[in-house]
């Protein structure tokens, strides 16, 4: 790790920051604004977004869908890589490193709504904060499971997530 992610930042007498964990949470800001930006104030977050809720209408309209496919897939990957780039300066890595994140991840998207930035982020918001309340009150198993059924019940009053868009079918 730099040598500049070493230490932690003093925020009280009992509050100690570490710095690597402030640098992943300002990269993690930035990107998502970033992301947000690109996909609602650019051509082609508009493709994407035509695209993903109706191929066959964005390709009648001049859209060409697989080489929006590849972008999309070519933006993804590079998330991803600045993801791992920026996990090693939390934790160790390792074949198994992403094995206790998949899960809440999957959760993250689900419950939020696989095609809306803003249900990722206040679903990954609310699940973290009440997955943490809970582990406050009893142990950790047991707040995940909680958490989980919650999700559950959720997911069968509302199948598309929080924050799904209505799209034609």
């Amino acid at each position: 790790m730099p040598q500049w992610l070493l230490g932690s930042w003093q925020a009280s007498d009992s509050v100690d920051i570490p710095l690597n964990g402030l640098f992943v949470m300002a990269l993690t800001i930035a990107l998502t604004g970033l992301v947000a930006l690109f996909m609602y104030r650019s051509r082609w977050g508009l493709q994407m977004r035509a695209t993903t809720q109706n191929r066959v209408m964005a390709g009648a309209v001049g859209i060409n869908t697989a080489r929006v496919d590849r972008m999309t897939f070519t933006l993804g990957c590079g998330i991803a890589g600045i993801a791992g780039a920026a996990f090693t300066t939390i934790g160790s890595t390792g074949p198994t490193s992403g094995s206790l994140y998949i899960v809440d991840a999957f959760l993250t998207v689900v419950f939020g709504g696989a095609q809306s930035l803003l249900g990722t982020l206040a679903s990954a918001f609310t699940i973290a904060q009440t997955n943490s309340t809970l582990e406050f009150f009893m142990t950790g198993s047991m707040a995940k499971v909680i958490t989980l059924l919650t999700i559950i019940l959720i997911l069968m009053l509302r199948p598309d997530g929080l924050f799904s868009f209505k799209v034609r079918k």
